[in-house]
């Protein structure tokens, strides 16, 4: 019998502690190698996109594939979207067309979850709702070990799902009394600022600089679609701790001020990319391209021993204290995600929709394969 979940089924059962929790477990198996994940995949192929939007590069299909197993299931994810590269404020950033998105998620993907143990496929989940919180998770669980206790000031440069994710894992793991709010996009801003403020009933607003979020905060979080820099190196303060989505938003002067730096995985740190030509002979633009190339090391950021920084793991298994001083600046990367991620969060969401009795069984012709090995057990 396969489960199947929507987002709607997905929200009902999933917060951002459920979320910490399975992260924190599937980390702690990873650091003694009881958990496995494979390298993203990226395949971009030229389309014909219908948005009437400008954008100064082609657009691409995308089809995203990520995989991981702990002790109970394994996993693959995977997405498929429709990106556009336009220019906002001088620069090229990496958007999705609003072909792309659907009403109750920006993102198309879904979760194949199969139990180790059988070989079945148990699940097939919406991926929307777990892949904002798995990101928004992970960089609550690095706040943790590498953010000051007394950290309570925010500044948020971003602000579309994966920001607000953030301050629900950061509002669950220090006690945050105010949030900045920075985007190019007035509304944006003033939206995701709005919505903190009612969620959380903290001190949250918008503001029309992107030094004005950085200054005299604690905790800063990127999560921008930018394949550039977004900060200046000269804004970070001591004591400062800095989370990314994206690599490319720090860069390497602001790497260099960093006391210490952690990865999700050095072993997975570069992505597996695949480009398409439009028509043989014609050259990939190089701003499709940057996302990918500019991957390993991190934001160009030569002069830092990429072999010897942390990893997340290191902080949850014990090996590592994480901050060691007040005056530190500390920075997380959280690129790219991680398959055990998805695994980790999906085989919860499974078991407690479970006994809710939310979602709804797949017909079995849906399934020919596992219908046919369920029939020969039962003959």
């Amino acid at each position: 019998m396969v489960w199947v979940l929507d987002n709607k089924d997905i929200e009902a059962v999933l917060n951002m502690d459920t979320c910490l929790t399975a992260l924190e477990e599937a980390y702690r198996d990873l650091s003694v190698g009881e958990a496995i994940n494979s390298p993203r995949s990226d395949l971009l192929t030229p389309c014909e996109a219908t948005s009437q939007l400008e954008s100064s590069l082609p657009s691409y299909h995308m089809l995203k594939t990520m995989s991981g197993a702990t002790r109970k299931y394994a996993s693959i994810r995977f997405l498929t979207d429709l990106m556009h590269w336009p220019e906002v404020g001088g620069e090229i950033r990496r958007e999705r067309t609003p072909e792309s998105k659907g009403p109750i998620s920006v993102t198309r993907g879904l979760i194949l979850l199969f139990d180790i143990q059988s070989g079945d496929l148990l699940c097939v989940l919406s991926e929307g709702r777990i892949r904002n919180l798995r990101v928004g998770g992970t960089a609550g669980l690095a706040a943790r070990y590498l953010a000051r206790r007394d950290a309570c000031k925010v500044g948020v440069l971003g602000s579309g799902f994966m920001a607000k994710a953030h301050i629900e894992a950061l509002y669950l793991v220090r006690k945050l009394t105010s949030v900045k709010v920075y985007s190019p996009t007035s509304e944006h801003r003033s939206r995701l600022a709005r919505e903190i403020t009612e969620k959380f009933d903290l001190e949250s607003f918008p503001v029309d600089d992107p030094e004005l979020a950085v200054r005299d905060v604690d905790i800063l979080v990127l999560a921008s679609n930018a394949i550039h820099p977004i900060i200046d190196a000269a804004w970070l303060e001591k004591g400062m701790h800095i989370t990314s989505v994206r690599h490319l938003e720090i860069g390497a002067e602001a790497f260099a001020r960093c006391d210490l730096i952690a990865l999700n995985s050095k072993a997975e740190a570069r992505v597996m990319y695949y480009i398409a030509q439009a028509r043989k002979g014609t050259r990939v633009p190089e701003g499709i391209t940057l996302d990918y190339v500019k991957g390993h090391p991190p934001g160009d950021a030569m002069n830092i021993d990429w072999e010897s920084v942390r990893e997340l793991t290191d902080f949850v298994a014990g090996r590592h204290r994480g901050r060691t001083g007040d005056d530190q600046i500390t920075c997380f990367d959280n690129t790219p995600g991680l398959g055990i991620q998805f695994t980790s969060v999906a085989g919860r969401v499974y078991e407690m929709a479970k006994e809710r009795g939310l979602g709804k069984e797949a017909p079995a012709y849906c399934f020919p394969d596992i219908a046919r090995s369920i029939g020969e057990q039962s003959a």
